[in-house]
């Protein structure tokens, strides 16, 4: 199950009625129309007086209104007396994962106490825009390729990849089709070695494969670190004005010299519909748009299908993130005489 946590927004978000409209004429409607609001507003007061969390079904899971509107000043101790009842709830409804609003997600002493799990609590994965990463990487190229005003396909791609997954072989295949060269560095070079074979003789697609720490980085523009760690990626010569897009948020490039790209989260756009979706269920305003996007996106499904959908549903990167926040034209500028 998906949960999304998020402050109220108005009372009546609180209620679990659908508030009648106001009648006009009859005396007997327009009494029960009041008794109805008077309940109601009962309830709100209720809600915020005991910190009662306000649960609604939709179609991709379950929100949870927390009877506040933020996190400022009293409302700081209210919100911590709200945490050990949503931990409840979702235990409850077996939440596996969970979209935060971005203002609990940015707030460590929240973070901290709604991930000090005890030991009878399943840990909860909070979604924070990465797992989109791996069906962005075209878009990203593309996107800063038209910055430096360059033709993505004519790019060369360097993947860092370290373990053996199927749902990687699906990414390269994709990549394979888009760009000049799809280059594999890898420790597993057995495996993919195999892989390019077989991509050469039932596909007609050539990949390279290698794992010289010295040179195959050397000269690499573009470089997407799939999984491997910091420590592992020092031990590679990598050009230092590289861009490297990371899959991987433990696997960020530390080097005092380097002046690249760091790229590791894309802000998206999506739809009309999609953002249509979202604001109506009043997620919009107070969830990354990215994130919320990512919660759409089935675990296990099929690597092209969720290209498609991102077709489909018209997603296109806006803007990126680096180490310190968004990167502005100047830093794509400064990059561009590779």
């Amino acid at each position: 199950m998906q949960g999304y946590l998020k402050f109220k927004e108005t009372d009546e978000e609180l209620y679990e009625v659908d508030v009648p409209k106001k009648p006009s004429g009859n005396w007997l409607q327009q009494l029960a129309y009041f008794l109805t609001c008077t309940y109601l507003n009962l309830i709100v007061k209720i809600k915020k007086w005991f910190h009662i969390i306000t649960v609604k079904e939709i179609y991709l899971g379950l929100i949870f209104i927390l009877p506040i509107s933020n996190i400022e000043n009293s409302e700081q101790k209210q919100l911590k007396k709200c945490i050990p009842k949503v931990k409840r709830l979702m235990q409850k409804y077996h939440v596996q994962q969970i979209v935060l609003a971005e203002e609990l997600r940015q707030n460590e002493v929240f973070l901290q106490e709604f991930q000090n799990n005890r030991k009878v609590e399943k840990e909860v994965h909070i979604l924070d825009g990465t797992e989109i990463m791996p069906y962005l990487i075209k878009d990203i190229v593309a996107y800063i390729s038209q910055k430096q005003g360059k033709a993505p396909e004519l790019e060369d791609v360097y993947l860092l990849i370290k373990n053996e997954d199927y749902r990687y072989r699906d990414n390269i295949v994709f990549l394979a089709q888009h760009f000049k060269t799809v280059n594999i560095v890898t420790t597993s070079l057995k495996t993919y070695q195999k892989f390019a074979k077989q991509l050469e003789e039932k596909q007609d697609i050539i990949v390279t494969v290698t794992n010289n720490k010295k040179k195959s980085l050397k000269r690499a523009k573009w470089i997407i670190n799939f999984d491997l760690q910091t420590e592992e990626m020092k031990k590679y010569t990598i050009n230092r004005t590289a861009i490297i897009i990371y899959l991987n948020k433990q696997g960020i490039y530390e080097q005092n010299n380097f002046e690249g790209l760091h790229i590791c989260q894309a802000g998206i756009d999506v739809s009309q519909e999609i953002k249509e979706f979202f604001e109506k269920e009043h997620l919009l305003n107070q969830c990354s748009l990215t994130i919320l996007y990512e919660s759409t996106i089935k675990k296990g499904q099929n690597f092209r299908k969720v290209i498609e959908g991102l077709q489909k549903d018209e997603v296109k990167v806006k803007q990126l993130y680096g180490r310190r926040g968004i990167l502005t034209d100047k830093e794509y500028e400064k990059n561009e005489g590779y």
